[in-house]
């Protein structure tokens, strides 16, 4: 059973909702050019799930979701953020983002999802250090900010192969242009600590990537390569993968995203699994109908339960007030084959493969 009670969960949706208040979100969520600059994002939501032998979670992190521990789980989507971004100097601008949202210490306990400072040498070379998105995805800066993304989530297949989001070191950037094409090329070193579900403190070393990102017009184009050390692991190395694009002309859109996560158990097993997803939609003015499709699958022979399924999504975005939207998505999750999927907290006895029906609504804002 969960180890928090529903009232808390009710507080705490309750106090999102009130840091949230319409009045509040008066100005675009922009940094300043000089000086401080407060921003924040938030989302409330609530899902369902037909399977009440297991949990759904967006996050492998996350101890609990909706199914077998709630029959509608706040915990899934619903956090907050604040931003604080800072120019020290015409050079140099420091970032701090606290984020509250469900954890593995299975409650939503702020922590400092961004914290650096970062060093112009020019307008297209800088450096950063301290803590660090890590730039994996096409969604990586704004997978918690529901209203900056038209799905209710990322798609699940492609964004849990990845536990590791942030990295404690350096990062530097060149940007380039060529005519009307734009491109970001990042290269990062650091580490993290990552406490799982069970209370482990699993340790990545000398994470190291390359993330490249082009922009051209309607079209955006991402790329990204990265390596790990991970003491759990033996050998400890851990390779990821993805390239992502999307395609935006402000009425239509799509998008797609394929990923490759190579990773080790304590016993030297090598596993690894591929994932993708694509996504199209229409916005219609205040409302956007979107359909996506995604998968996941194992690409190494194992005699684990392999983790497998794939996912048909279709959903409505409605942006009743400025910064302000309102999402309602349905999910039909279908199991592999014999295979319980990225579902967890399953109950012994419970069929695997099969498929499962979620509901889910959500209210985003930003400030």
């Amino acid at each position: 059973m969960p180890r928090h009670p529903l009232r808390r969960q009710l507080l705490c949706a309750v106090a999102l909702l009130c840091l949230a208040a319409p009045g509040r979100a008066q100005a675009d969520p922009q940094p300043a050019r000089s000086g401080l600059a407060i921003n924040g994002f938030g989302t409330l939501g609530l899902v369902h799930s037909s399977e009440q032998g297991a949990d759904y979670s967006f996050d492998n992190l996350q101890p609990y979701g909706a199914g077998r521990s709630r029959d509608w789980s706040p915990d899934v989507d619903s956090r907050l953020g604040v931003q604080a971004t800072y120019d020290l100097s015409e050079r140099i601008t420091a970032v701090l983002q606290l984020v509250s949202e469900y954890t593995s210490a299975g409650n939503y306990s702020p922590y400092a999802n961004w914290a650096n400072l970062s060093y112009r040498f020019s307008p297209e070379f800088s450096l950063r250090a301290g803590r660090i998105a890590l730039a994996s995805f096409l969604a990586s800066d704004s997978r918690r900010v529901g209203y900056s993304n038209v799905m209710a989530r990322p798609p699940i297949e492609v964004y849990r192969l990845l536990a590791l989001k942030e990295s404690d070191g350096v990062d530097a950037t060149w940007r380039s242009r060529m005519g009307a094409a734009g491109n970001s090329l990042s290269l990062l070193y650091g580490s993290k600590t990552v406490v799982n579900t069970a209370g482990r403190h699993v340790h990545s070393r000398a994470v190291q990537g390359i993330f490249d990102t082009l922009e051209w017009g309607d079209l955006t184009v991402h790329l990204a390569y990265q390596e790990r050390h991970v003491d759990n692991q033996n050998p400890q190395r851990g390779i990821f993968s993805s390239g992502g694009v999307a395609y935006d002309t402000g009425r239509w859109f799509a998008a797609a995203e394929w990923v490759r996560a190579l990773n080790y158990n304590a016993r030297a097993l090598k596993i690894t699994r591929e994932a993708w997803y694509v996504n199209a939609g229409v916005r219609l003015g205040a409302y956007t109908p979107y359909l996506t499709l995604s998968e996941l699958c194992p690409t190494s022979a194992t005699k684990l339960a392999p983790v497998a399924q794939s996912t048909i999504s279709a959903g409505l975005r409605w942006d009743f007030a400025r910064h302000w939207d309102l999402k309602l998505q349905w999910d039909h999750v279908k199991l592999g084959r014999d295979s319980y999927g990225t579902l967890q907290n399953v109950v012994r006895g419970t069929p695997s493969g099969g498929g499962v029906d979620l509901v889910s609504m959500a209210a985003d804002f930003v400030f």
